[in-house]
């Protein structure tokens, strides 16, 4: 049990008649060193400083009984009246906080119906396959030693994501870098209708036919690489509110659900088999730019140490863009939906309750 001394004895030299409104102690107003309309001499010993550090949602249920001598506090008369008044709550202000969040994401990208239009390749693809390529092999020392790599390639290869957030009163805006990487996925026979070097196509194809010792056939389908890896990054603003589940003085559990929009940009590159040839390939990378728009809606759970210093947090996002980007010489539009399971760590970069300094007693 904690133990503090507060004092206010009203200045002798001075006399004054008190309203009934006057005699209402602003407690809050004393401890943020506001001007006072009664002149008083404050002897506080801890109590403000402890009073201020309380949580936002933890409310003040003592009553303050004004005496000749000064003020006594009685936490045991939670509520009473005062002067036939509620009795005085007070709710201490928040202040803003910076947290930092790292971590890697396990990534499903859902099927999509892609419309490809160029020179040679006009058709639309139903149920067109995307797979990850997650590069976790650079979170390997043994990657690292390869020739031409670096352990700093962890942070940039893998489909990391980093979030730098602002928070009061529970409500938490942030920005956040995403880098996906998907692509073709191999072994796809898919419904596709349209054309193919100038032959109509309106039905089930390979989309990348195997070599078989065989000619091309007119219309057949070599669409050997379509991928979006290289840059490939998705910015997000958002807002979400935390909720503390658990709090103890080893730490706590907090639960964070969110929203966000923002802009993916890339640089596809697409690559085809030359018509009637087999092993001679055509292709394009595509300039780096916006390719589309979306939002994402995340749950995400955290485990903190005491004061919130350092946590690690489980996080599942649910996103859909609408893309439009470079294929060959033409474009491809569909809309990607992915879903993200990430496991990280998290800092708190900046609390100002962590660097509040000791209030000195007045004299």
């Amino acid at each position: 049990m904690k133990i503090f001394l507060f004092t206010l004895l009203a200045m002798p030299s001075l006399v004054y008649s008190q309203t009934e409104d006057q005699k209402k102690l602003d407690l809050l107003s004393i401890c943020m060193d506001k001007p006072m309309e009664q002149p008083f001499i404050i002897i506080d010993n801890g109590f403000c400083e402890h009073y201020m550090e309380k949580e936002s949602d933890s409310l003040v249920k003592e009553t303050f009984l004004q005496t000749d001598k000064g003020i006594n506090l009685n936490p045991e008369l939670c509520l009473k009246d005062y002067s036939h008044e509620p009795a005085l709550l007070l709710k201490p202000t928040d202040k803003w906080k910076v947290r930092f969040y790292a971590s890697h994401s396990y990534t499903t990208y859902f099927n999509s119906d892609v419309t490809f239009k160029s020179t040679r390749y006009n058709v639309e693809i139903k149920d067109y396959e995307w797979a990850e390529r997650s590069s976790r092999e650079f979170f390997s020392p043994k990657t690292w030693k390869e020739k031409g790599n670096n352990p700093f390639q962890m942070i940039d290869e893998p489909s990391n994501t980093f979030v730098v957030s602002i928070e009061k009163d529970g409500n938490e805006f942030f920005l956040s870098a995403f880098h996906p990487k998907f692509l073709q996925a191999n072994d796809q026979v898919k419904y596709m209708k349209g054309t193919i070097d100038g032959t109509a196509v309106d039905g089930i194809y390979d989309v990348y036919k195997p070599f078989d010792g065989y000619d091309q056939v007119p219309g057949e389908s070599e669409l050997v690489y379509n991928g979006n890896t290289h840059k490939q990054m998705t910015f997000e603003a958002g807002w979400g509110h935390r909720f503390k589940l658990i709090d103890t003085k080893f730490g706590s559990v907090t639960y964070v659900p969110s929203i966000a929009a923002g802009v993916m940009v890339g640089q596809n590159s697409s690559v085809m088999i030359k018509e009637g040839e087999w092993w001679e390939f055509e292709g394009r990378t595509d300039k780096y730019g916006v390719q589309g728009f979306g939002g994402s809606l995340t749950n995400r759970v955290e485990i903190n140490s005491p004061k919130e210093r350092f946590g690690i947090f489980y996080e599942n996002k649910l996103s859909m863009y609408k893309q439009e980007h470079g294929f060959l010489d033409g474009t491809q539009k569909y809309n990607l939906g992915f879903m993200g399971n990430s496991f990280g760590m998290k800092f708190m970069i900046y609390n100002p309750k962590n660097h509040a300094k000791k209030k000195k007693p007045k004299e």
